[in-house]
């Protein structure tokens, strides 16, 4: 959670920035946070991606997950 994402400094080059999306639930409701946090993000930043284990439902294959656009640069499994 990003409060005022304007403010955002994305030029220390020291730092690897990513943006983590960590949705939960349904297929339908993974991908509406994924459009969310996708178009709200600053150019030029990479994607993660989660999965859960337990809250997924059903929790998402490796093929499904690196099948999204931007490809996720990490992804986590909790």
């Amino acid at each position: 959670m990003i409060g005022h994402p304007e403010r955002l400094r994305t030029d220390h080059p020291e730092l690897a920035l990513l943006i983590h999306m960590d949705g939960q639930g349904t297929p339908a409701q993974k991908h509406a946070t994924w459009r969310a946090v996708r178009a709200a993000r600053p150019a030029g930043v990479p994607l993660g991606w989660k999965n859960f284990y337990d809250e997924d439902n059903p929790t998402f294959t490796p093929a499904r997950t690196m099948a999204k656009r931007p490809r996720p640069v990490m992804v986590f499994y909790q």
